[in-house]
């Protein structure tokens, strides 16, 4: 009686949650014109600390933003005008009000990142910017580029608030130029609207090579720059560790995968098919060896999601699939791993071959645990009730094909 009870709850939570998740349900794409990326970069020069910071507009502005955000009201400030549109109206950076009062910019500049070194805070002085209409592709991953970047002219029109970014170098009193320092928020973080995430791309140019990390959100925490091999590799994976749990379409092919195979020696085979496969790409997309047409990025989403709906199929079919299969579905994933990874690293950056490698190992870790966590829940099933395995295995697997069938047909609307 409680094994036919535990399987019929089963059932019903399966439906109810397959049903949850076709409705709302979005894997996220792996690109997105909501990743905002600012670039601090510390370096030393005529013996003194210097730091160039590249950043969105609205990280400048973010104690206004939030104040508008949270009271409901218009944002005030005399470096910002509004205009009404077809469609309502939108914020602009008003370059004349700018220039009338160049250094009260400057010190909003100054404020919006915080310097210490041992707990002190250190003296800041903004001493040059540039304003931008959008990010720019030129490099800002050293002193020289970073340098050369503030020397070019900056935008002549009044640049959208959204998009606009400012490239300003600031000149730091520091006791110990080449020492570790911490930088954090300077004014309160912003609420980011959905779908929008801000990345952090650290660059310690103070020694040769540079020494790059990244870290997301607005540090209102703080983050240390120390020049450290060490924590740019520990950072790294981490951050691969948290991009395969976060994407709940590598979750779904790899807890296919384990219900399908089970806890054999072909699961061996097929995970070092996918993580040789998914390597293979996430190197050669930072070689830049794979295509930049428009469509492309869109594609590989869809392809990912078909796969993840092909693994789910053979394993309620009890054909798990080939090695070669798996490689090639490693493949798929791995540009989609690259994707990401470029968006906050930035396929010109110093300690390249570091963050590569770490990031790579941090999604083999997070793949690891989440084979891990389905074979244990399969485990603890069978002990505690063993003919309630075989729903919940299938009742799993139809939820993961449905809800990637759902995310083929949204991803390939893209696409055509």
């Amino acid at each position: 009686m409680l094994h036919g009870r535990l399987q019929k709850s089963l059932h019903i939570f399966l439906l109810v949650l397959a049903g949850v998740l076709a409705v709302t349900g979005n894997a996220g794409a792996h690109f997105s014109d909501g990743t905002k990326l600012r670039t601090i970069l510390l370096t030393i020069e005529d013996g003194a600390l210097a730091a160039y910071i590249r950043t969105p507009a609205p990280l400048v502005f973010s104690d206004l933003v939030v104040r508008s955000q949270t009271q409901d009201e218009p944002l005030h400030s005399p470096y910002l005008s509004y205009e009404t549109t077809a469609t309502g109206g939108s914020y602009r950076l008003d370059l004349a009000g700018i220039e009338a009062d160049s250094q009260a910019f400057s010190d909003r500049l100054a404020g919006s990142l915080a310097f210490s070194q041992s707990g002190a805070d250190l003296k800041a002085t903004v001493t040059g910017f540039r304003i931008r209409e959008r990010m720019p592709d030129d490099e800002f991953n050293t002193g020289d580029s970073a340098r050369s970047a503030l020397a070019a002219s900056g935008t002549e029109a009044e640049p959208q608030f959204g998009s606009a970014v400012i490239d300003f170098r600031i000149a730091l009193q520091a006791p110990a130029p080449d020492a570790a320092v911490t930088v954090k928020a300077g004014y309160d973080p912003l609420i980011p609207g959905p779908g929008v995430s801000i990345e952090n791309h650290l660059v310690d140019a103070r020694i040769s090579p540079p020494v790059s990390s990244t870290r997301p959100g607005q540090l209102e925490d703080g983050v240390e720059i120390n020049g450290s091999h060490l924590a740019t590799a520990i950072e790294f994976i981490h951050q691969g560790t948290l991009h395969i749990l976060d994407g709940l379409d590598h979750v779904f092919l790899v807890v296919a995968l384990a219900l399908g195979v089970g806890a054999t020696r072909k699961l061996i085979w097929l995970v070092t098919a996918f993580t040789l496969g998914h390597s293979v790409t996430l190197i050669a997309s930072f070689l830049g060896l794979t295509p930049s047409w428009p469509w492309f990025i869109p594609l590989v989403e869809a392809a990912i999601a078909a796969s993840v709906l092909y693994a789910a199929v053979a394993a309620l079919l009890r054909r798990s699939g080939s090695i070669l299969v798996f490689g090639a579905i490693g493949l798929l994933h791995g540009l989609g791993f690259s994707f990401v990874l470029g968006d906050i690293l930035g396929r010109n950056a110093p300690d390249l071959i570091l963050a590569l490698a770490s990031f790579n190992i941090g999604i083999e870790v997070g793949q690891i645990a989440i084979l891990a966590t389905t074979l244990g829940i399969v485990y603890a099933v069978t002990r505690l009730s063993e003919p309630a395995v075989r729903p919940l295995r299938v009742g799993a697997l139809s939820g993961i094909a449905f809800l990637s069938a759902w995310w083929v047909v949204e991803r390939m609307m893209v696409v055509v």
